[in-house]
C-alpha cells in the first residue's frame, strides 16, 4: 500500500474512500451489560454448588449445579451466535454489494 492510499486501496482525494476508523475510547454500554450478565453468571454458579438429578431424554444423571448452569449457559452462547450469523446465501449477497460497490 503506497502512503497516499487507504486502507480500502483508494488515494486520498477520492470522495469514494471510506472514512478512517476513530479509535473506539471508554466501555460500550454493550460492554458493561455483557460484564454485568457475566458476573451475575458467576455468582449464581458459585453459589448453587450442589448436587442435582438431571434428566436427559434417554437417561439421567448426577450433576453439580454450577456444571448444568455453566453448560447450559455455553449451549445458550452457541445457539444465539450460529442463530445471529447470517447465512450463506446472506454472505454471498453481501460480498456481490460490496464487489459491486468497489468497481463504481
Amino acid at each position: 500500500m503506497r502512503k497516499d492510499e487507504g486502507f480500502d486501496g483508494r488515494p486520498e482525494g477520492d470522495p469514494k474512500r471510506a472514512a478512517t476508523p476513530q479509535p473506539a475510547s471508554g466501555i460500550r454500554p454493550r460492554q458493561v451489560i455483557i460484564g454485568a450478565a457475566v458476573l451475575i453468571l458467576l455468582v449464581f454458579a458459585a453459589v448453587n454448588f450442589g448436587q442435582v438429578k438431571v434428566n436427559f431424554l434417554v437417561f439421567s444423571t448426577q450433576a453439580r449445579v454450577v456444571t448444568v448452569i455453566v453448560v447450559s449457559a455455553l449451549l445458550g452462547f452457541v445457539a444465539g451466535y450460529f442463530s445471529s450469523r447470517p447465512t450463506r446465501e446472506d454472505r454471498k449477497r453481501l460480498r456481490h454489494l460490496r464487489d459491486h460497490d468497489e468497481k463504481d
